[in-house]
């Protein structure tokens, strides 16, 4: 079972990597400076690169498991991960290590503005000013409904 756990925590891993880039892309680019900007072409072509390898590296039964319309998202991935060969598992962990590096490299060169900026967006993105906006909305619904029944 602790297997199963791990492979579980690479993939984990993994998405969250690529997820984490797409906070980077969504810095302006014109705040960006060239290193910056070529860093993060680095990191969207190796992941597209790693992706493209670990697709090559899918067996017949892994493409059938996939393609399983009758399983859940989640039964799907949970099968697949449990197909992978010790290659495969390997290489989605250079992979993972790879992309980290190349993220560690990218924070490394933000300036404080852009670290606020990125944070900024992150808080955005997590909701905390979606309930701000829920909030408006609900008063908004409250003073129409006082108007229509009043009047």
């Amino acid at each position: 079972m602790k297997f199963v756990k791990k492979i579980k925590l690479l993939m984990l891993g993994i998405f969250i990597g690529i997820t984490s880039l797409g906070a980077q892309e969504n810095l302006d680019k014109g705040n960006l400076t060239q290193e910056q900007q070529k860093l993060m072409q680095e990191q969207r072509n190796l992941i597209k690169t790693n992706r493209e390898a670990f697709k090559a590296s899918l067996t017949a039964e892994q493409l059938a498991i996939l393609e399983n319309a009758k399983l859940s998202k989640e039964e799907r991935r949970n099968a697949l991960v449990l197909s992978f060969t010790e290659t495969q598992k390997n290489l989605l962990k250079e992979n993972k290590v790879k992309v980290n590096r190349l993220k560690e490299q990218f924070k490394a060169t933000l300036t404080r503005e852009q670290r606020q900026q990125l944070r900024t967006r992150f808080k955005t993105r997590r909701g905390e000013d979606r309930n701000e906006l829920r909030e408006s909305v609900r008063r908004d619904r409250k003073k129409r409904g006082k108007h229509n029944n009043g009047g």
